[in-house]
């Protein structure tokens, strides 16, 4: 075993499960945990198919794991309060897709889980008291094959919430249904893994679902007024050739997507159900996306980095958190994002209008977001002229260095100042097009994408757990209390609380039903 870290942290046995003491190591240029459990012996799962690559994230973070880990990963009896970023609520388990490779595995929970409102009401209305609140994800199963769905957006919305769907996009090739949900004007996470019917039968075993998939885009395309998601999930030898005509699906799109998170393949399948040729790392699309991209030039940095500068954003933005696409990362080696930049025919990476590397200018960025947060701290930008000294220190500071690391000629065409002038009056006056204006949607230039671990419990660890932002939420039916559990933790505990919420509220009724079926 080379280059060993020595740590208090933990991991999960593969085998048991059981919460054990684990380190990570890296071995033929890979990052490896291991795991030393009592009952099954030491155990190692593969993290990272490039160890340089994961140690630089931690680097840049300056990070450094020398602390003991507070976090045991027994988070059912955890009391520390992870203010949350973002909120996922699993509103059903049924689902309309049965894809083998599913992280919610639905098709073994063996009881239904589809409870009335009056759960929500409850949920929302402690999630509505928290401050910040957070963003709130619908989840499942698949959130639109509840009938209700648009009462409970509403009830999210009536407190104070900003709910989100998390949808396989199956339903919304129904037109009239995609129709009523636009008119809610709820943002989505669309599962889209790209344009070709032999991913879906690979990697779901549905080839029919990428024509629902492609109807269903059509008709977000025609009626929604704003923009949404894109979330895949990718796999070597299954779609690493599509990320770049996925890309530029996008591209041309724009108007509608405005982000792109991926989920690298997770193996939780059962032996047998399905066959990866190559285990899939988050480093691996990192790579897929770096040769999909004209010109190459890519490059990842933890997204929890923009944590640093949640202080000077709180004076531009009522919120100072993305509410659009990140999990909430607080670890060098959770999310990792990259930007993507139009040229007008295609996305390039933000590289090539950079003067220096992309992780140099973050890095500048989060050190001159570091030297002005003392004085910040001392403004309130809640009041008008404090605010307006916030806004002025922060562009006085920031200005530099976006000057010294932007290459004004490439990204205005050769023409800095004409080409700023028209991006400024783009920004203010260009309505777009009579069909764009009338949906309320402009075609972006940038494009963030994000790689997204999770569920992955066969490489989780305590210290990336310890500040998780990304939680479900649930009620404890033992004493009635609203709870959290850090996403990538959920489905250790997962069924047991849903088949308890199930019998304790019953079970909403379906359109036509006369009685509320009972749980299994």
């Amino acid at each position: 075993m080379a280059n060993s870290q020595p740590s208090n942290n933990m991991g999960l046995c593969n085998q048991c499960r059981a919460r054990v003491p684990s380190e990570f190591f890296t071995r033929d240029g890979k990052t490896w945990i291991r795991k030393d459990c009592p009952t099954c012996g030491p155990n190692e799962s593969l993290v990272s198919s490039d160890a340089a690559v994961w140690q630089a994230k931690r680097d840049l973070w300056k990070y450094v794991p020398t602390d003991r880990v507070a976090c045991t990963l027994n988070c059912d009896q955890c009391g520390i309060d992870h203010k949350p970023s973002m909120v996922f609520l699993d509103v059903t388990n049924r689902c309309n897709m049965n894809c083998p490779i599913c992280i919610a595995t639905i098709r073994d929970m063996g009881f239904d889980f589809n409870p009335p409102l009056e759960y929500f009401e409850k949920i929302f209305a402690e999630l509505g008291r928290m401050e910040p609140k957070p963003v709130v994800q619908l989840f499942g199963g698949e959130p639109t094959l509840r009938d209700d769905l648009l009462e409970l957006i509403a009830i999210a919305k009536r407190n104070g919430l900003k709910p989100h769907v998390v949808t396989n996009g199956i339903r919304l090739a129904d037109e009239e249904f995609c129709k009523r949900l636009c008119d809610a004007r709820v943002p989505l996470r669309f599962a889209f893994d790209g344009r070709s019917p032999d991913i879906y039968e690979r990697l779901r075993h549905n080839r029919p679902a990428y024509e629902k998939k492609m109807k269903a885009l059509e008709n977000l395309k025609k009626y929604s007024k704003r923009k949404h998601a894109i979330i895949a999930c990718a796999a070597w030898g299954i779609n690493d050739q599509y990320i770049g005509d996925m890309l530029q699906f996008i591209h041309d799109n724009r108007d509608l997507i405005s982000d792109l998170g991926i989920i690298p393949l997770t193996e939780n399948w059962k032996p047998g159900e399905f066959d990866a040729a190559k285990t899939t790392t988050m480093e691996d699309v990192e790579k897929m996306v770096q040769q999909a991209v004209p010109g190459g030039q890519v490059e990842f940095v933890p997204a929890g980095l923009a944590y640093a500068m949640r202080k000077p954003r709180s004076f531009f933005r009522r919120d100072s958190r993305s509410e659009i696409l990140l999990l909430g990362g607080v670890h060098p080696n959770c999310e990792s994002m990259t930007l993507l930049i139009s040229d007008g025919k295609t996305y390039r990476s933000i590289n090539h209008y950079l003067k220096k590397p992309f992780s140099q200018v973050v890095a500048d960025f989060v050190d001159a977001s570091k030297r002005i947060d003392p004085a910040l701290s001392r403004l309130d930008p809640t009041k008008f002229f404090q605010r307006q000294r916030g806004r002025f220190l922060a562009i006085r500071t920031f200005l530099p260095v976006v000057l010294r690391s932007v290459d004004f000629k490439r990204l205005t065409d050769g023409h800095p100042v004409l080409g700023l002038a028209k991006v400024i009056w783009t920004r203010l006056f260009r309505r777009g097009t009579t069909e764009d204006s009338a949906k309320g949607r402009r075609p972006r230039r940038l494009l963030r994408v994000a790689m997204l671990p999770f569920e992955e419990l066969h490489s989780v660890d305590a210290a990336r757990m310890e500040n998780c932002k990304a939680v479900f939420a649930y009620e404890d039916t033992d004493d009635g209390k609203v709870k959290t559990i850090p996403a990538c933790m959920w489905y250790p505990y997962r069924n047991p609380i849903l088949e308890k919420l199930s019998k304790k509220y019953g079970i909403a009724r379906r359109k036509g039903e006369t009685q509320a079926p009972a749980a299994t």
